[in-house]
């Protein structure tokens, strides 16, 4: 009988062993694996469950390596992309068991032009956007808010009012105005949705003007780092993070804007619990040398005007993000005037498992001249290019608030795919859905 219940106890262990280490195996297992089209990939699978890999494509070519395997849990393999495309690996446990199926992405072999230029950015947004909602007060004195009880919130995109589209606030307020207190038909956006309500104006006892109990914003103005332009298109990609309401968080929908020349001119040093800045001159040049087309959650694109600009950038090639490793890379960026320098990083982390997000590398700046100038990353350095092995891996894209010598960065292809898709080209890019 104890015989038994030591034989069961055992079997009960031995699952629990076997499911831990399948879950863990299946966690630390990529998804999705990004390769340069006819450049070799290596991918070591670790695990005591005696994994192995195989393929149905005719894209990919798998070889296990078997002289590089240093235990005998581990099956090295090398990945051969003959073309671009997509192609899937199933990993499995004694060679029937499914663990995962991994998508191996093909992507050409492409150069862009590095800049890390500093840049001005003008942007209005594609209607106005509600940052408020607020109240209108009544000859009485009570408080009514018409656009709560329209249901609009802050965050909301009003397009059009009245029957007419809204590009500005001006638009709004005159249609507000000339309304005389009665409804008004609006079209608003809201996380993607359109929705449509009515909203009627009240007059204000404080100015005697129609209200409706919002405050609005149409237009945005910063600086940040332009990261590359595609030389066949050019169409450039900047910032690595979108432009959001400095209120709301809302990601801010073009209407229309501007790329500007721009110098720094001074730097607010980063300490812990305050983000350094880099200040700008941009305004007063009003140099335009591109538009922007796309302001999106991997920064903002559109076609480059000025030859000069693209003159000064350097080709290299894209490094995917299967190959970016732990260690030693280096960011271009600009402290003073419009010059572009190198400065030395160290990678730390990699998240190669969410290309959703603009948060695929930890950074920490090691660069000993700039940590004294900076302080680390600071505002306005968002876009500068994150070179490792000679290749453009990515783009610099936040910064600790408490640790300002580290921050984040974006992965390069969430960048190209962007601009990819402004150019209206098909692509195999990973699709992706930040200072």
């Amino acid at each position: 009988m104890l015989k038994r219940k030591w034989l069961i106890l055992s079997f009960f262990i031995l699952s629990l062993i076997i499911a831990v280490a399948y879950a863990v195996t299946v966690f630390v297992l990529p998804g999705h694996i990004t390769l340069l089209a006819g450049k070799d990939y290596t991918i070591s699978i670790r695990s005591p469950l005696f994994l192995q890999a195989f393929t149905d494509s005719s894209l990919l070519r798998l070889t296990y390596m078997e002289d590089e395997a240093v235990s005998a849990f581990e099956r090295p393999y090398r990945l051969v992309c003959t073309g671009e495309g997509r192609a899937e690996m199933e990993v499995k446990m004694l060679g029937f068991i499914p663990v995962k199926t991994i998508e191996v992405r093909a992507i050409p072999s492409q150069k862009v032009l590095v800049c890390g230029f500093p840049i001005g950015i003008k942007l209005r947004t594609s209607g106005v956007m509600v940052i408020n909602v607020s109240g209108v007060v009544l000859e009485d004195g009570s408080r009514v808010s018409p656009a709560e009880e329209a249901g609009l919130l802050a965050g909301d995109i009003i397009v059009s009012a009245g029957g007419k589209k809204i590009d500005s606030i001006k638009d709004l307020i005159s249609v507000i105005e000339s309304s005389e207190g009665k409804e008004i038909p609006l079209t608003y956006i809201r996380q993607n949705v359109r929705r449509n309500t009515l909203v009627k104006p009240l007059k204000s006892a404080e100015d005697t003007q129609y209200r409706i109990g919002i405050w609005v914003r149409d237009s945005s103005a910063g600086i940040g780092t332009l990261t590359f332009i595609d030389p066949s298109s050019n169409i450039y990609g900047a910032l690595g993070h979108g432009i959001s309401d400095i209120d709301t968080g809302s990601l801010l929908q073009v209407g229309s804007g501007q790329l500007m020349k721009s110098n720094i001119v001074s730097i607010k040093k980063g300490v812990k619990g305050t983000p350094g800045e880099l200040e700008g001159d941009f305004l007063t040049r009003n140099e335009v040398i591109g538009d922007i087309e796309l302001n999106s959650h991997f920064g903002v694109y559109g076609r480059l005007y000025d030859d000069q600009i693209r003159q000064k950038g350097r080709a290299i090639s894209i490094g995917s993000h299967s190959l970016v490793h732990v260690g030693r890379a280096f960011i271009l960026a600009s402290i003073r005037g419009d010059s572009v320098e190198e400065f030395e990083i160290e990678i730390q982390k990699i998240a190669r498992w969410d290309l959703g997000s603009t948060k695929n590398m930890v950074i920490r700046i090691t660069d000993k001249r700039l940590l004294e100038t900076t302080g680390g990353i600071v505002q306005g350095m968002s876009g500068s290019p994150i070179i490792q092995d000679g290749k453009l891996v990515g783009a610099v894209t936040h910064v600790f608030i408490n640790d300002p010598e580290r921050g984040y960065g974006v992965f390069i292809e969430s960048m190209l795919q962007q601009a990819k898709n402004l150019a209206g080209k098909d692509t195999d890019l990973p699709k992706a859905s930040g200072f």
